[in-house]
């Protein structure tokens, strides 16, 4: 053993001890009783010196490290042991892990529920009588949250124990767990008795739904259960479980306005040779409508053969194939057994003829008597090389070639190619109108015959506003093929929820029953239409009495519906109730952009934010080459779908029944982080102002956090964006990136750059920027950094500011002094200020 007795030569022998390697496998509390009458412990391996209270030696940590405390909640731990170099857990004298800040070890192998959340502290235990909403809402703040039942972690996605929800076997259980009290279980009954908007009426307000037969859980979207529509195999039961009673068998031997008046009205067909449904898409073509139930087309000029349902070469490459096969099969059959008898041939014969054949039949168990295998065998090869081979023939028919990339096109792909003449190619791919003879431009028809179309339906509707009629009827008197506007009769829509409250208007979610108009049919002589379709309705407030300046905003906003990125606008409706007009518009089904983020700061990823700025920008720049600003740019104008990114809104916050001409005059609209210094001033909008907007929003993208979070948005904040004040950019944001939104927030509108040109920057950087190994970590689960000061707001709202500064640059924005922090020097609540405070930016009189 070695004593530093150099360092210690004044300590005598019952003055100090020898902390010995077996003592760390006693706890805490029991090595300082062991050690406490003694002034002074060494270390038995390195001769270092031990402190009593620590009783550890430090040669692996030094002294900076320090022994967990379970008595903290989560973030009080983290703020005490987040700079040592290591945490020791008492119990088990084990290394901590300063991710977790609870020893991982004593948490797995504890069985008491308590104790074993009181090691992380801030935990929850699940409470299964809660519903999901009021879940969220209780065990949103835990760190963890645990199964009474099991003792094991429950997800905070999941809300629910999914190793007790796999083992339950009661339904009634299972969904309790799942869902909470407010759940349903799907009833059997329920396939026969109620069509789809009955199964939606009666289970839409319920979190969750089970099955009643398989206990799988069933989409609010489908409302019945893929898993048992799969595994059927009878037809009207197949029908029953997807389209309740409003569905029909389909019948080949219909002519085409036969099928269309028997099954227009019905929520689904299905085939009675396959059980496939049948896609109503065919109905919207023409030619494949017309053509559908022939084997194959032959075509006038070159005779060939093709079929609009599948492609041509690959099922007479299969029939071939399967012939080839069939006839092989068909060979063999007649070499095993007797014509005459139809039994086996003698044993001699049977091994001659295999012996021939067994490339077509099977390899021969020698342990197995010949005879019997061919029994056996001839079955499953009858299976294999016919019925198979049939079925997906069948399926190759009736639903298309999937694996096929040739285009399934509703012309003669031969004729087609050789043809040079381009407007005799259009016609052979689109077809000719039969009212102008035009031939047309693409598959939405004849657009130059759709308002006198339009016209004859004007004496059949009325919005009972002479100028939303003459502004509907004014649009489809132009022919167009976006930006189409209806007025839509209010009992066209069901399940109407409410979603959310914006400045001036309440936004719903409804089911529009006939959906938005596709296109002309030649055929049935009626518009064709989208089918059920999910909208949006904006119902604005104290609309009654609509003006005509804001119909005209409307029109503006018609301009641009339905291009790349921007929100399609399908028309005016009105609610009898309240007679407030609404806005129908297309849905979004991932709210806004501010919400988006919030519920993905931590999951979204580098390239998805690169998406969605991309969109953006492409749907701001639509706007301004419609010569339209927006106004009123900002992350709760911006909207998400599972694909992009859309904006919406613009030329709308205002109340509907005020003249815009006057509210300019009077005040100005918008959010205080995303207005230009400009238009703070009380200068008038322009595209300059709607890229300020921009350059804010690009960066909260990659930032999360919304601008000016922490402080009120009042006339402070206004007079310091004026004076150069602009949101923090991180510093992993590539530089070119970061360059771009400065300039966009440039205090000059002169020197911001346009739409069009962010657009092509970000179309030459995007590769450059999706290939950086950029790896952005924010875990702002735990923070309060999305939570914005309670005097910051993020609704739309009338400003009006008098005497603003002309709006300048800070180049040090580390460096920027506040006004609200100038005025207080100036009225004597602060003393001075730092040496290191930017001097050039203090406003000495700010009234």
């Amino acid at each position: 053993m070695l004593v530093k007795k150099n360092l210690y030569k004044d300590i005598s022998e019952p003055r100090y001890g020898v902390f010995k390697t077996s003592d760390y496998n006693l706890n805490l509390e029991e090595r300082r009783s062991k050690y406490k009458e003694y002034e002074f412990i060494l270390c038995e391996k390195c001769s270092n010196a031990i402190y009593k209270w620590d009783c550890y030696c430090h040669i692996k940590f030094g002294s900076n490290f320090g022994i967990l405390d379970c008595n903290l909640s989560l973030e009080k731990r983290r703020a005490k042991y987040m700079n040592f170099n290591g945490i020791l857990f008492e119990k088990c004298n084990q290394e901590i892990n300063n991710h977790y800040y609870y020893c991982m070890s004593c948490h797995y192998k504890e069985t008491d529920i308590i104790t074993k959340g009181h090691m992380g502290s801030n935990f929850g235990i699940l409470d299964c009588n809660l519903i999901l909403e009021e879940r969220r809402a209780k065990y949103e703040k835990y760190s963890l949250i645990f199964c009474g039942k099991c003792n094991n972690e429950i997800f905070k996605w999941n809300y629910y124990c999914t190793s007790c929800y796999n083992k339950e076997i009661n339904v009634i259980k299972k969904g309790h767990m799942r869902f909470g009290p407010n759940f349903e279980i799907f009833k059997k009954s329920d396939y026969c008795n109620l069509n789809l908007e009955e199964r939606r009426a009666k289970y839409m307000n319920y979190d969750g739904i089970l099955c009643e037969i398989c206990y799988n859980q069933i989409s609010k979207w489908n409302y019945h259960c893929i898993h048992c529509y799969n595994e059927e195999t009878d037809t009207i039961k197949k029908g029953h479980i997807k389209f309740g009673t409003n569905f029909k068998i389909f019948n080949c031997n219909l002519n085409l306005e036969e099928r269309k008046s028997k099954y227009e009205k019905y929520d689904g067909i299905l085939c009675e040779k396959c059980n496939n449904e049948i896609d109503k898409q065919y109905y919207n073509y023409d030619r494949r409508v017309k053509y559908k139930n022939f084997d194959y087309i032959l075509c006038e000029k070159c005779d060939r053969k093709y079929h609009y349902n599948y492609c041509y070469e690959c099922f007479d490459k299969e029939m071939r194939e399967l012939s080839s096969k069939l006839q092989d099969y068909e060979n063999f059959y007649f070499k095993v057994y007797k014509k005459e008898t139809k039994e086996l041939r003698e044993l001699k014969e049977l091994q001659s003829i295999l012996i021939d054949y067994k490339n077509v039949y099977f390899n021969l168990n020698s342990n197995l008597g010949i005879f019997k295998q061919i029994r056996q065998r001839f079955e499953i090869t009858k299976y294999h090389y016919i019925g198979k081979n049939k079925i997906f023939i069948n399926n190759m028919r009736y639903n298309g070639v999937h694996n096929c990339e040739r285009e399934l096109r509703s012309y003669c792909c031969d004729c087609y190619d050789n043809e040079i003449d381009i407007i005799e190619k259009k016609r052979m791919k689109f077809g000719k109108c039969k009212e102008c003879l035009k031939i047309h431009e693409d598959l939405d028809g004849c657009l130059s015959c759709n308002p006198k179309h339009f016209q004859r339906d004007f004496d059949k509707w009325t919005s009972r506003n002479e100028i939303i009629d003459k502004l509907i009827q004014g649009n489809q008197n132009i022919s167009r093929k976006y930006g189409l506007l209806e007025w839509i009769s209010y009992d066209k829509f069901t399940n109407i929820n409410y979603i959310a409250k914006g400045g001036f208007a309440k936004v719903y979610s409804a089911i529009w029953i006939d959906g938005p108009i596709k296109k002309w049919s030649q055929l049935s002589n009626n518009w064709k239409r989208n089918g059920s379709t999910t909208i949006a309705l904006k119902v604005l407030n104290n609309s009654e009495n609509i003006s005509e300046d804001f119909l005209n905003e409307l029109k503006f906003f018609n301009k641009v519906s339905g291009y790349l990125c921007i929100i399609k606008c399908f028309g005016i409706t009105q609610d009898p109730i309240t007679n407030n007009y609404a806005l129908v518009l297309q849905y979004m089904e991932n709210g806004d952009l501010r919400k988006y983020l919030e519920r993905t700061a931590n999951k979204i990823t580098w390239d998805q934010r690169l998406n969605k700025i991309y969109d953006i920008c492409l749907a701001l720049n639509n706007i301004h080459i419609h010569g339209l600003i927006h106004k009123d740019l900002h992350p709760g104008n911006i909207f998400i779908d599972p694909t992009f990114a859309y904006i919406g809104d613009f030329g709308l916050c205002m109340p509907a029944n005020e003249i815009l001409s006057n509210s300019i005059k009077k005040n100005v609209y918008g959010i205080i982080p995303y207005m230009a210094p400009e238009i703070l001033r009380g200068k008038p909008h322009t595209l300059a102002s709607d890229v300020y907007s921009l350059g804010v929003i690009i960066n909260e993208i990659i930032t999360v956090i919304p601008p000016f979070n922490n402080q009120p948005h009042d006339h402070f904040l206004a007079l310091d964006i004026c004076r150069g004040l602009r949101p923090n950019i991180r510093e992993e944001t590539p530089t070119s990136l970061k360059e771009l939104i400065i300039k966009c927030w440039d205090a000059n509108p002169v020197n911001r750059p346009a739409s069009k040109e962010i657009l092509y920057i970000l179309s030459n950087k995007l590769s450059e920027y999706r290939n950086m190994p950029l790896k952005l970590s924010y875990n702002l689960n735990e923070s309060n950094e999305l939570q914005p000061y309670p005097l910051a707001t993020y609704m739309s709202r009338p400003l009006n500011f008098q005497n603003l500064l002309k709006s300048i640059n800070c180049t040090n924005q580390q460096e920027f002094i506040s006004s609200r922090y100038t005025k207080k020097i100036r009225t004597g609540q602060v003393n001075t200020l730092n040496s290191d405070e930017c001097s050039d930016c203090i406003i000495m009189d700010i009234n």
